[in-house]
């Protein structure tokens, strides 16, 4: 019997390889072909200061690229959120007007974002000799704010990347701890401590490059660098070719003949007449030649090159995250071509940078700003950036409108309370610039209660079943006459399903078919049980149904409101009911302000 081979196995590694390759077509990974022989090396152009420099003054494109962004990222600059008096917040910009914060801010932003790092040293009055100690708030007297004096990374300051911030509490955390001041006038480096810095950087970078910019960031430069080269060269190869763009030829018989025969007497003589021709034509448009002599001209064709010339145009505008209209100042091209949509992404991207590059600075700021200005900080400190697009006058006034309308509409469907609307008023003005008066005084003295509007009851409740419930079997012709054209009329509602129409009596008494639904019951004794501490919920019902089913007169006050709804209430016990007769009790509660809420309602229905 042969006994079974066993299968050999093979120690061999097979190597797998996870990309394209075709070695015939020279295509692919390793392949000798010149996609293949591209590379990208580590150039770091950061650190290429003369380059930098000479682009800024020099280009008018990077100037662009490096001003505008920080530009529209001040341009309507923040909001204290602070319930502040409005005397305050006028004392708090004129401080940053007077200080020239804003200025410094933008000079701060500018040069991080050319040379990937910036910062400025607070300046306080009177503590020049404490700047390698940590800023005290309390220390902060009134009017020493001075303003910032903002130094870039090449020109005046300098990490100590040695030591670096380890407390996790702290903004800084993970940065450097000290920095060294030197300028021209100080001979001697000032050493200066991280909470008296705000920093200004360029572009994040991974950590060991961060370190290798000695935790400082990269210019915007960088970025956009090749695609500034190619948009650079090909915008003047298409100059070059104007000078191209008509070209004269002259021909003259056996002149290479002449040119081997003649000395360079000869040849400089005929190189005169020529100068001498050209200057007729160009003065005079008269041209000589000779009998067999012939002149012709040709016109070179740009048609393509612009196009050419904006897919450029464009890819320098993406790396720069601007639009074009914003960079090269054209207006957008094409059908129904507005840039809205552009402009509307470039927002976006501000509104990202506020939040990455500038939040940081003026966190720290702000503080010291109000310890020099009224001598605390409000335990509410807080602030938002105010929206980078200015709407038109045409469009908060549409938003006002539309955003009123609604709020008022909840409110007197009764889903919210006159509080909340309150509140509702006063935070939209931030974006609409209405209902700034609103305090917080006028939103505690409101009334709380939410109002419920005409909350039907249930249709098995009434005893009242859906008509669209009727089958094909259960129909009946009879019920449902029809006019001569075939169309159904009215007349054929079974009267046992007809809703009758009771009159309501503003000030008499009105008989009521039900109370509560089961579900609105439900709602308003959960809502309201507080206000009637041991009462059941048919306790709650009996009640209202008495109130409302009174007539006017003594401790009940009353009327009719324009939806037909009977409103009582009871001054006695401070209750406050309305309904339908025909439907039931919409609401009951114990309003806060009594008498002074009725009266309101009975003002506003009445107004209605």
């Amino acid at each position: 019997m042969k006994k079974k081979r066993k299968p050999t196995r093979t120690n061999d590694a097979v190597k797998t390889k996870d990309a394209f390759r075709n070695q015939m077509a020279r295509l692919g990974f390793g392949t000798p072909n010149l996609l293949e022989a591209t590379e990208y090396p580590l150039t770091r152009l950061t650190q290429n200061w003369q380059l930098l420099n000479s682009l800024y003054r020099s280009h008018w494109l990077i100037r662009r690229i490096i001003d505008v962004v920080p530009g529209d990222m001040l341009k309507n600059w923040i909001k204290i959120t602070s319930q502040m008096p409005p005397d305050a917040l006028k004392r708090f910009d004129t401080l940053v007007r007077k200080t020239q914060l804003k200025k410094r801010l933008l000079e701060g932003l500018r040069w991080g974002r050319l040379y990937g790092g910036a910062a400025g040293v607070i300046l306080i009055e009177g503590q020049g000799d404490m700047l390698a100690e940590p800023l005290d708030l309390d220390t902060v007297m009134p009017g020493t704010f001075k303003g910032l004096l903002v130094l870039d990374r090449w020109s005046g300051i300098t990490p100590l990347s040695a030591e670096l911030v380890t407390d996790l509490n702290d903004p800084d955390f993970g940065l450097p701890a000290r920095y060294i001041i030197s300028t021209e006038t100080i001979s001697r480096g000032i050493e200066v401590h991280h909470s008296r810095i705000v920093r200004f950087t360029g572009r994040d970078l991974p950590f060991w490059e961060k370190q290798q910019e000695m935790y400082w960031g990269a210019s915007e430069v960088e970025h956009v660098f090749d695609e500034l080269k190619k948009r650079d060269n090909t915008s003047w190869n298409i100059a070059s070719l104007v000078f191209n763009a008509n070209i004269r030829v002259m021909k003259y018989e056996d002149l290479a003949q002449i040119f081997t025969t003649l000395d360079e007497q000869a040849i400089q003589d005929i190189y005169n007449i020529v100068q001498a021709q050209n200057w007729l034509m160009s003065n005079t448009g008269t041209q000589l030649l000779g009998k067999n002599d012939d002149f012709q001209t040709f016109q070179y064709a740009f048609s393509g090159l612009d196009k050419v010339y904006e897919n450029f145009m464009l890819d320098l505008a993406g790396a720069a995250e601007m639009p074009v209209t914003k960079l090269f100042g054209r207006s957008p091209a094409g059908l129904n071509a507005t840039g809205e949509s552009d402009m509307q992404n470039y927002d976006d991207g501000i509104e990202e940078k506020q939040e990455s590059y500038l939040r940081s600075p003026l966190d720290k700021l702000l503080p010291i700003l109000f310890m020099s200005e009224f001598g605390a900080i409000p335990d509410d400190l807080d602030y938002q950036f105010n929206k980078v697009r200015t709407p038109s006058a045409k469009e908060n006034t549409d938003l006002a409108s539309t955003r009123t309308t609604a709020v008022k509409d909840v409110y007197d469907s009764g889903l919210v309370s006159q509080k909340i609307a309150l509140k509702e008023l006063r935070q939209m003005s931030d974006e609409t610039g209405m209902w700034t008066n609103i305090t917080d005084e006028d939103i505690e003295k409101a009334d709380d209660t939410t109002q419920q509007g005409e909350m039907l009851p249930d249709l098995n409740d009434l005893g009242l079943q859906d008509q669209r419930l009727t089958t094909d079997a259960d129909f009946k012709e009879e019920d449902h006459p029809r006019d001569k054209n075939g169309k159904f009329g009215n007349g054929g509602e079974s009267s046992q399903h007809q809703r009758p129409s009771i009159k309501v009596s503003e000030n008499g008494a009105n008989k009521f078919s039900r109370g509560f639904s089961k579900n609105n019951l439900k709602v308003h004794m959960d809502k309201h049980n507080h206000e009637y501490p041991g009462m059941s919920a048919q306790q709650y019902e009996k009640r209202a149904l008495d109130l409302v089913q009174k007539p006017v007169g003594g401790d009940i006050h009353g009327h009719a409101n324009t939806k037909e709804q009977v409103v009582r209430y009871d001054a006695k016990e401070n209750d406050f009911v309305k309904g339908k007769p025909d439907i039931g009790i919409a609401t009951m509660f114990k309003p806060k302000d009594g008498m002074d809420y009725y009266i309101r309602e009975k003002k506003r229905d009445k107004n209605d």
